[in-house]
This record gives C-alpha cells, sequence and structure tokens, in this order.
C-alpha cells in the first residue's frame, strides 16, 4: 500500500481471518485466566456444559452407538437419548432404568424450564414407554394363553389316544370271542 500500490484483496482478507482469530485466541485464553475469587462470577469458574436438543438426543440413535446410563450430573437431553436408546434396541429394555431416566428428566426440564422441543420428546418417550411395556404384557398374557391351550390340546389328544387304543382292544376281544368256539 506504499506508494499508490493497492494491496491483493484475497491477502488482505487473510490477514484480516488472522487477525480476527489471534483476537479471539487472545480473549478465551483471558477467560480461562480469570482468578476464582469475589470478583468472578459462580458461573465463570463453573465449566458451562452444553444440553443436547431434542435433534441431538436423538442423532446419536441413528448411528446405532451404543449408549450407557447417564450419571446423577446428566442433563435432561442426556437422560432422555439414553430412554431412546433403550426403545430401539433388540431386546427387552431395562423398564426400571429408562422410567428413572425418564422421571428425572421431566424433573429437570421443570426445574429450569426446559426447552420446548426436550418437553415434547420427553412426551413422546413416556407415551412409547408405556405402549411398549402395555404391549409386552400383553405378549407375556398372549403366550401364556398359548401354553396353556397347547397344554390342553396336548392333553385331549393323549385321551384321544387312549380311547383309541381302548376302541381298538375292545374290537380285538369282540373279534376273538367270535373266532372262538
Amino acid at each position: 500500500m506504499c506508494g499508490g500500490q493497492m494491496a491483493n484483496p484475497k491477502a488482505v482478507d487473510v490477514m484480516m481471518k488472522k487477525m480476527m482469530a489471534a483476537t479471539l485466541a487472545a480473549a478465551l485464553s483471558a477467560c480461562g485466566a480469570l482468578p476464582a475469587g469475589k470478583g468472578a462470577p459462580a458461573a465463570a469458574t463453573r465449566m458451562i456444559r452444553l444440553c443436547p436438543d431434542a435433534d441431538a438426543a436423538l442423532a446419536g440413535l441413528r448411528h446405532g452407538k451404543d449408549i450407557g446410563a447417564p450419571g446423577k450430573d446428566a442433563c435432561a437431553g442426556d437422560r432422555l437419548r439414553y430412554v431412546a436408546h433403550q426403545l430401539v434396541q433388540d431386546g427387552k429394555p431395562d423398564y426400571t432404568r429408562a422410567y428413572a431416566q425418564l422421571e428425572a428428566a421431566q424433573q429437570s426440564l421443570k426445574a429450569d424450564g426446559g426447552q420446548e422441543g426436550l418437553n415434547g420428546l420427553a412426551a413422546l418417550l413416556a407415551g412409547q414407554l408405556a405402549e411398549r411395556r402395555r404391549l409386552e404384557e400383553q405378549l407375556n398374557r398372549l403366550n401364556g394363553q398359548l401354553s396353556e391351550q397347547q397344554r390342553r390340546a396336548d392333553d385331549l389328544a393323549a385321551k384321544l389316544d387312549a380311547l383309541r387304543a381302548i376302541e381298538k382292544s375292545m374290537a380285538d376281544k369282540a373279534r376273538l370271542k367270535k373266532t372262538q368256539p
């Protein structure tokens, strides 16, 4: 830019981006250097943890990741992700743990005011969990009825075979009496 020459616009753009990145890095490093004393707010001394929204909570399910039970300090989104994972996994879900996580998530959402998406997801998962449990109980009841019907059918088949054997033995005795003088 000396002597009336214009600088390359791309070079200026790159230089501006580098300066902005350096300024941002300096500002962020200054935040970490704040002492945790009377002047620093309590929120600045804690690590801010982002809780996933409804889309992020469900995104992990598409990838088939195995999700462990969230801990005590887990946020509502993590808890709802666990409940959703319990519903989509193969096999029988751990209903006790899933209901406990769902209840904790709902309480957390009520206390924090919650996100609208997470409230809707919690309601949806509660309905799905109740429906799945109802269907499994109905399946267990029907399986019990089926096994009872199968047992009764086997008993009736055994009785029918016994009657056929008695009929055959009576027919054989009658034939023997006719052939003997």
